[in-house]
């Protein structure tokens, strides 16, 4: 009798293991039932499934919503399972300061952002919130929604404001006058795709926008996803225009940027990827080659000036033509080199 409980306690403790594997899997990303029985197969062996695994995995999906409750779909569009909910299997019961924490970055990393790191921290976002208990997410959802309702007026025109929230709610482009950094004279007007609103720790709010098009033209990119100060939207000049959104976010054209580092940076291998798809090949001298994409040449540029004399831009000849204008405007700022003088 002893063997048989002790066989039975085993078994209990293999399914539930598949089960929690299969949660984990499904957290990750949807997932079909061939992909779910290949990756528990491989991850368990011979404590995997039996011979009909589909049955067997229907019997484990059926018993995680019937004992924890979880909502676990199968989307016929995508031919994928989709865990919509954990149930009793929320196990991250945050302390209110980490929710605090939490509510902060969600109101600054809204859903929908064109930027792509900031699209990867809000995934990241959603996967926190979902593995929270049903109680904490409506408590972050409540803290949501009154930050958006508050948004830090300061010297925003109420009259933007309205306009801007009226654009993001109707999906309708929005036309206003800026002033953007580099306009010392006079405002440009701008024509954008906006998608949202967020805040920054600095105090400023943020139109989250896509960039159609810009009177007299400058250096912004077309298609680019851009985050507009509200405060420095012209009063009276936001016009929310006839013309709806399109069905999906526009694209801004990309780049490949290769640079390459100094071994003072490089040093110990552990270089930072700032941009998308990075990708990092070191040197028998220290150095590191950087490659990545980028769909925003003055954000990298900004970034990449950070390492000073330290980085080298390779590619791609727009950047390198950037860097260049900036230097020479910060050698006229400063003056002759000191080894000249």
């Amino acid at each position: 009798m002893a063997r048989r409980s002790g066989g039975i306690k085993r078994s209990s403790w293999v399914t539930f293991r598949r089960r929690l594997f299969l949660v984990r899997q499904l957290l990750r990303a949807p997932a079909s039932a061939e992909e779910l029985i290949t990756k528990v197969q491989t991850e368990l062996g011979e404590n995997g499934y039996p011979a009909n695994a589909a049955a067997a995995l229907k019997h484990d999906l059926d018993s995680l919503k019937g004992e924890y409750d979880c909502r676990i779909v199968y989307r016929r569009d995508q031919g994928k399972y989709v865990i919509v909910d954990l149930g009793e299997l929320a196990l991250l019961d945050l302390p209110q300061q980490s929710l605090e924490a939490l509510a902060l970055l969600d109101a600054s990393y809204p859903a929908g952002t064109g930027n792509p790191v900031h699209a990867h921290i809000r995934a990241l976002l959603d996967q926190v919130i979902q593995m929270l208990p049903n109680r904490a997410q409506t408590q972050l959802q409540s803290r949501r929604s009154t930050a958006r309702q508050r948004v830090r007026s300061g010297r925003i025109d109420a009259n933007v404001l309205a306009a801007v929230r009226q654009a993001i709610e109707e999906r309708r482009e929005l036309a206003f006058r800026y002033w953007g950094l580099n306009d010392g004279e006079a405002p440009r007007r701008h024509r954008v795709a906006p998608y949202g609103i967020f805040f920054r720790n600095s105090g400023h709010t943020y139109l989250d926008a896509t960039l159609l098009e810009v009177q007299p033209p400058g250096s912004e990119q077309l298609f680019a996803a851009l985050d507009y100060r509200l405060d420095r939207i012209v009063p009276g000049t936001a016009q929310v225009l006839p013309t709806p959104l399109p069905p999906e976010r526009p694209k801004a054209r990309t780049w490949t940027l290769r640079y390459r580092l100094h071994p003072d940076v490089a040093r110990g291998e552990d270089v930072a990827a700032l941009f998308p798809d990075t990708r990092i090949e070191y040197g028998d001298d220290g150095s590191a080659l950087v490659s990545a994409t980028i769909s925003n040449l003055s954000i990298a540029r900004d970034v990449l000036l950070r390492y000073g004399d330290r980085c080298r831009v390779i590619d791609p000849p727009e950047l390198i033509d950037m860097i260049r204008e900036t230097v020479d405007a910060m050698g006229s700022l400063y003056g002759s080199p000191i080894s000249s003088r």
